[in-house]
């Protein structure tokens, strides 16, 4: 944008830029805060495989030496059934010599990790449930490049969205 104005002592030239549309403004807010959104779910994921990885190894192990699977339900917070498939998917561990109360004890602080990331995801997963709801309605961005931004297919966006107000960003 330029205005020119004439004076008597020459020519002025305004190179300032217009500001920018509020609508414009408010979807590339939105549009960071979906990225950032996804890539913490996706570190989320990310480090909750390895825990549940070694959560069933300790697991596999404490049976092994010996413990039994209702104690290892209760420390682990899993069904006997589920402790039980988590043993045979195991065949090939030793007996490790360390202390039952050590493993349960272990076992117990990785199910407390998992557990801490499940509402991490659940609260991640909440906010990117509201920002997609925010652009909805206020007409800023369609389905489709929600779907891009969030991860997440046309239709479920339009399920999760249906019906609820966008809140405060």
């Amino acid at each position: 944008m330029s205005v020119t104005h004439q004076d008597d002592t020459g020519y002025y030239r305004y190179r300032g830029s217009p500001k920018p549309d509020p609508a414009v403004r408010q979807a590339e807010k939105l549009r960071r805060l979906l990225k950032a959104n996804r890539q913490r779910i996706a570190f989320n994921a990310s480090s909750s495989r390895p825990l549940s990885v070694r959560l069933n190894q300790h697991i596999a192990q404490a049976l092994r030496d010996g413990i039994k699977v209702t104690r290892l339900a209760e420390a682990a917070g899993l069904s006997r059934w589920t402790i039980r498939t988590i043993g045979l998917s195991f065949d090939d561990l030793l007996p490790s010599g360390t202390h039952p109360d050590q493993q349960l004890a272990v076992i117990a602080g990785l199910k407390s990790e998992l557990a801490e990331l499940g509402e991490a995801k659940a609260a991640l997963e909440e906010r990117r449930r509201a920002l997609m709801t925010a652009a909805r309605r206020l007409g800023i961005m369609d389905d489709f490049e929600l779907a891009a931004l969030s991860g997440l297919q046309s239709g479920d966006i339009r399920k999760m969205t249906w019906g609820l107000q966008p809140g405060l960003l």
